[in-house]
């Protein structure tokens, strides 16, 4: 599949109420197959997961968010439900919990939004609060 897509990510992150916003900007691929999106990237050093294909799958109410290469991991955002996974790192694996709190999208042939509310608790003291937003736009 052929890089056909512009994709902006956008995360709000809240920690002890500290804000921060982590934004990327990045050429990637888009495609609906059987009523899925699939929405795939390579990250670069700026991310620190240099080495490392991202795909989000948006299908029915969940996401999944899964890497390959140097950083493997996945997610799953399920909507109003809590899921455990293994998370690679630059400084290790990490395990953690999302508890995903309101999943929004609409898109079609020509791209579209995800928006996600969600919790991530690695550590069962320090919840990280989270909004992610991805806008897909088709650029042939």
């Amino acid at each position: 599949m052929k890089e056909n897509a512009f994709i902006t990510i956008r995360t709000d992150q809240e920690i002890d109420g500290e804000k921060e916003t982590i934004s990327l900007d990045t050429r990637g691929r888009y495609a609906v197959r059987n009523n899925k999106i699939y929405i795939i990237y390579d990250e670069s050093a700026m991310t620190g997961y240099e080495n490392t294909t991202t795909t989000i799958k948006v299908s029915g109410s969940g996401v999944s968010v899964s890497r390959k290469g140097r950083f493997a991991s996945k997610m799953d955002y399920i909507s109003g439900e809590k899921s455990l996974c293994y998370v690679n790192t630059p400084y290790g694996q990490v395990g953690a919990a999302v508890t995903t709190e309101k999943i929004d999208y609409d898109f079609g042939e020509r791209g579209g939004t995800l928006n996600m509310d969600y919790l991530l608790d690695a550590d069962n003291r320090n919840f990280i609060k989270n909004n992610m937003t991805v806008n897909v736009e088709i650029r042939e």
